[in-house]
This record gives C-alpha cells, sequence and structure tokens, in this order.
C-alpha cells in the first residue's frame, strides 16, 4: 500500500484497534471505513451502531475536513473503546482519498476483511453479515451492494438516480469488464485484506470516481465479486456530488480505463482467443474506413459508382468485422467473469 499515513495529512486519536483472535469465523479482525464529509448525527449513528455489533473489530472514521467536524463529534460523543479509531485529515482528499487512508490503517492493523460503507446513512449495517457471507465461504474475494435487484425498491428511489445509476453502470461494465456486477456507485463494499493487497489502491481515483475506478484496477488483479440485493435509504442526507460537473469527467475516465483494459488484459497480461477477435475487428474496422473512404474520394474524382465487387467486398468486410466484434464482447462478457470465479476458489 503507497498511501502513507504523515503528519501532513492527518492526526488520529488514541484509540488502539483490538488484535484479539475470533473463533466465529474464519477472520481475526474486520474492519470498516467511513469516509465522512458532511455527516454529523447520521454518521454519529452509524459509527455507534458499528462499534455495537460483535462481528465488526475496528471501525475507522475518516474525518476529510467534515465543516460539521463530524470526527470531533463522534471522538466526543461515543463511548471510549478500541474499536474505534478517528482519522483527522488536515486537507481534504476527496471520498477515495479518505478511503484510502483508512483502508492503509485497517490494513496496518492487521485486518483481514475490510468493508467500506457510507457515511450518509444510506445503508443499513445489519447488512454487513450478509454482506461478507459469500467472502468467508471462499465463494469470492470481494462483494458489493446492488440496489437495482427488486423491482419495488427500484421505483422507491429518486428518478434522477435511477437514470443517473443505469448510465453509469453500463458505462462501468464496458470499463471494467465487470459484466456481472451492477450498481457501480454503490459504496457498500467488503474485501479481503489478502485481495485487497493485489490491487493498485494509489492509482485509484481520490474524488468520486473512485468506486469505478476501483473496480477497474480490481478487474486488473482479477478479483471476484459476489452481490448482495438491498435497497438504500434515502432521507434528508446532504450530497456532495454535482452530476452536471462530474459527467463529463466519468465519461472521459471511463473511456480512459476501457481502453487500458483492453491493453491490459488482452495484450499485456494475456493473449487468448479474446485477443485474437478483438484483433480481427480492429482490423477489419480499419479495412473498412480505408475502403470506405477510397470509393468515397473515387466516386467524387471520377464521378464513378461503386462496382458489384466493390460492393461485395465492402459487404464482405461489414459482415465479418460486426461478427468479429460480437463475439469477442461475448468472450469478454461470459469468459473472463468465469476466468475470476476459477481463479478464487483455488
Amino acid at each position: 500500500m503507497n498511501v502513507p499515513i504523515n503528519s501532513d495529512q492527518a492526526c488520529t486519536d488514541k484509540g488502539r484497534h483490538n488484535t484479539s483472535n475470533s473463533d466465529e469465523n474464519l477472520y481475526t479482525s474486520v474492519a470498516c471505513i467511513v469516509p465522512c464529509f458532511k455527516g454529523g448525527q447520521i454518521t454519529l449513528d452509524i459509527v455507534n451502531k458499528l462499534i455495537e455489533m460483535d462481528i465488526v473489530n475496528l471501525v475507522v472514521l475518516v474525518d476529510d475536513c467534515c465543516p460539521y467536524e463530524t470526527g470531533s463529534l463522534v471522538s466526543q460523543r461515543t463511548k471510549k473503546t478500541n474499536k474505534l479509531k478517528v482519522i483527522w485529515l488536515k486537507q481534504n482528499l476527496g471520498v477515495g482519498g479518505a478511503i484510502k487512508i483508512g483502508i492503509e490503517y485497517a490494513l496496518n492493523q492487521g485486518s483481514d476483511l475490510i468493508i467500506k460503507i457510507d457515511a450518509d446513512g444510506q445503508i443499513n449495517p445489519d447488512l454487513i453479515a450478509l454482506l461478507i457471507e459469500p467472502i468467508l465461504s471462499g465463494r469470492a474475494e470481494a462483494a458489493k451492494g446492488n440496489r437495482f435487484s427488486n423491482v419495488d425498491d427500484i421505483l422507491l428511489m429518486p428518478r434522477i438516480r435511477i437514470i443517473g445509476n443505469l448510465g453509469l453502470s453500463f458505462l462501468n461494465k464496458v470499463s471494467s469488464g465487470y459484466w456481472e456486477l451492477f450498481d457501480p456507485t454503490n459504496g457498500f463494499i467488503a474485501i479481503r485484506g489478502s485481495a485487497l493487497k493485489r490491487v493498485r489502491l494509489r492509482k485509484t481515483d481520490d474524488r468520486y470516481f473512485f468506486e469505478s475506478d476501483f473496480l477497474f484496477q480490481c478487474a486488473l488483479a482479477q478479483i471476484s465479486f459476489a452481490q448482495l440485493p438491498m435497497n438504500s435509504v434515502y432521507g434528508d442526507e446532504i450530497s456532495s456530488l454535482n452530476p452536471m460537473r462530474e459527467i463529463t469527467r466519468f465519461a472521459r475516465k471511463h473511456l480512459t480505463n476501457f481502453l487500458k483494459r483492453l491493453i491490459y488484459q488482452y495484450f499485456v497480461l494475456d493473449f487468448n482467443a479474446g485477443s485474437l477477435e478483438l484483433l480481427g475487428g480492429l482490423t477489419g474496422l480499419l479495412a473498412i474506413t480505408f475502403f470506405s473512404i477510397r470509393l468515397l474520394v473515387s466516386g467524387i474524382l471520377l464521378n464513378r459508382y461503386v462496382t458489384p465487387g466493390e460492393s461485395s467486398i465492402f459487404t464482405v468486410l461489414a459482415i465479418i468485422t460486426i461478427q468479429m466484434l460480437v463475439a469477442f464482447l461475448y468472450y469478454d462478457a461470459t469468459q473472463q467473469p468465469l476466468m475470476r470465479q476459477l481463479r478464487s476458489r483455488k
């Protein structure tokens, strides 16, 4: 992990982590990371509930220069316990930066399972046991929530969130390769500490793109995910996300991750049938583009029509190219998830 905590970034309270072993589950330590900006009383309630849960060994609240001084509020109004650690950041790093600081601290304390939960009260902490069950049973290395598994729950969501999440979910599937996952902006995530160490966490975005960027890095590390069907609670929470301001940045970063993933997964880290299909599709696109320009220029300069032979060549090229690209999409959407599942069970 390459996100150091130093005196210029944070100062922490005097709480220490209880590292006693537990015989109740496979892991000796389960840590919950709660990044906070504009949290207040809602975050205090979440932290108190997490502290009371037997399954949670460590709660790390990261106060990202919260204007409500939530870190101080939690320190003053929670009972003294070695399960709580409060980290105050001296400058606002963004939600991604705050999460990375909290994760590094938890890993340094020997936590074997890391859970990230939002501070705005939209996630019920009681779902933690269900979230980590696939990890404890060995069926996956990580798990995340999915709010789009029940029609009735979806209809309760604000309409703008439904539209935005549907669009972002598709973009995330394309850019990360996690075609089996939905609801990428869901902040309820759990992952094994050993798997997390394979992820290039320092490369992830420090702001609101963190969840999507995190999945992209997990895909490069071949981390297998399970999903937890859940619903969220929407109330009076205050969001700092400006959709109109972030949409262009999100689109640009998704495109960048998509191109990087194709290069890494199909040409650098591996070369497989999908690589051949992708090469064939790209070659076909180049051939069609060149042939179309040639016919267009020939028609304009020489005032001639396309011959039946040229038309047939163009049609054959188009059919082969489409077939190659469809075959690649099928491979990417089916074989990559399958290989992740097989690797996680070794």
